[in-house]
């Protein structure tokens, strides 16, 4: 940035050298008017009216550019927040599923039980008929 404005700062004095090496008077018509300026004054103004015209420019594209990043900060928020909700939600959907899961385990695991119970009950009935 530095480099940048030592840049124009000698851009301004080459242009001010040159500006008062031509200062002969000179006749501009605008419009319908004729005024007569000395040269430099000419050239300078010229070089001011230029730069103003830039800046404008400048200050123009960074406001541009803010808005334009402060508006991708809050879409980054509201994405953050959407993913952290979806988050949670996939998280306690997970856990359900787990939960379910062992559930049905426990429960396959106690039916297994019940029917082997029920096949000794009537192994043991078959057994008595058999020996009686």
């Amino acid at each position: 940035m530095q480099i940048l404005f030592i840049l124009s700062l000698v851009f301004a004095i080459l242009v001010s050298i040159f500006a008062v090496m031509n200062s002969d008077p000179v006749t501009i018509k605008l419009l319908w008017k004729q005024f007569e300026f000395s040269q430099a004054i000419v050239i300078l103004g010229s070089a001011v009216f230029g730069a103003t015209i830039v800046a404008f420019l400048g200050i123009f594209s960074k406001v541009k550019s803010s808005l334009k990043i402060r508006e991708l900060q809050n879409k980054i928020k509201k994405l953050e927040k959407e993913i952290e909700s979806k988050s949670i939600e996939s998280n306690d959907t997970t856990i359900n599923e787990e939960v379910d899961k062992n559930n049905n385990t426990e429960k396959n695991k106690q039916d297994i039980i019940k029917e082997d119970i029920i096949n000794q009950e009537i192994n043991v009935e078959d057994d008595r008929e058999e020996n009686v």
